[in-house]
């Protein structure tokens, strides 16, 4: 075990606390512009608006400090950031209908989409009310509704259930994953300087930052699922693909149960083929390949404290690898 650098520890814990002293000004930002003639409306927004907010938020704010800006200048693009999310997460749960919690079980199908819809014209409400420059502000709004647009061409693509092949599988969550990151880590940096390349260099940080993070999330919806696993709702995640690409003994096995829709009922079987052909490592390997580029891309960026957040931002969802690879090896 390699030996903590307890001087660099301390830096990055006091930069991660630079920028986490902003989280209240974000919510503020948003509670000040909620839409008081809507109680209900503000009832869905009290999530991200009176409640302490989780790391999604220092994206914004941290890109903009690693660029050289003031990420208090950013408040307002981490604000729609986390109402754009919030609004994706009530659409992700009403299609999947894979959380008994969600807002589409609660309130209805209908009024759950509404609000979801709601959201997204809230998002843009808020970078309006931004004071940038003009030419900021349209260089970030831009932002939003192209990266919005491809994130849903991803989603439609993932609904339409054609990943069927690995080359699939990466062009899907790449619109529907990397795009919502790199629209994170892009807005933050247009908040703090023009300059192209640096701007460049968050947006590819956050682009495989998103794949880093969809990987984990398909290790998760297979082998520990918080509710329904991915297979029985019918996905076809890089596991699974990865198991019918490779040559192994029960390859025909693993083939015959996807492809006659028999893989939810035999879950405990694909996972044990699986782990025969270490698809937990296939998954962790991939994921350090992302977290390896995304820190690279941050090498032209001059702000110490923005760099220093984001990368423990990354590092820190891989914080557990050597529990899941563990557990892998007693199954």
């Amino acid at each position: 075990m390699e030996k903590t650098n307890l001087p660099q520890a301390k830096d990055t814990l006091a930069h991660l606390e630079e920028i986490q002293a902003l989280l209240p000004d974000v919510r503020q930002y948003i509670r000040r512009h909620e839409p008081g003639y809507w109680p209900e409306m503000v009832s869905v927004l009290s999530v991200v608006a009176d409640e302490p907010l989780g790391p999604l938020a220092n994206l914004p704010l941290a890109s903009c400090a690693a660029v050289g800006g003031d990420p208090e200048e950013a408040i307002p693009a981490a604000a729609a950031w986390e109402v754009l999310n919030l609004g994706v997460r009530i659409l992700d749960d009403l299609q999947d209908r894979d959380t008994p919690d969600g807002l589409w079980a609660r309130v209805g199908v209908p009024r759950a989409f509404n609000f979801s819809a709601a959201l997204y014209a809230f998002c843009n409400e808020l970078l309006v009310r931004a004071s940038w420059t003009n030419e900021r502000y349209r260089a970030i709004s831009r932002t939003f509704t192209l990266e919005v647009m491809r994130l849903a061409a991803g989603q439609d693509r993932d609904l339409r259930a054609e990943t069927r092949t690995i080359d699939d599988y990466w062009e899907t969550i790449t619109d529907k994953n990397a795009s919502a990151f790199a629209l994170a880590c892009t807005a933050g940096a247009q908040c703090g300087t023009d300059v192209r390349a640096l701007v460049d260099a968050c947006r590819t940080f956050g682009h495989h930052l998103g794949l880093a993070l969809q990987l984990f999330d398909d290790f998760e919806g297979l082998w520990e699922p918080p509710g329904r696993s991915d297979l029985e709702m019918g996905k076809t995640t890089l596991p699974i693909l990865y198991g019918l690409g490779v040559e192994h003994r029960r390859r025909g096995e693993l083939e015959k149960l996807v492809c006659e829709g028999e893989a939810a009922a035999n879950e405990n079987v694909v996972r044990a083929i699986l782990d025969g052909i270490h698809a937990r490592e296939f998954m962790i390997w991939t994921a350090l390949m992302e977290r390896e580029q995304a820190v690279g891309a941050l090498a032209p960026c001059p702000g110490k404290v923005g760099v220093s957040a984001l990368t423990a931002y990354i590092t820190a969802i891989f914080a557990h690898v050597e529990d899941i690879l563990e557990d892998g090896g007693s199954s």
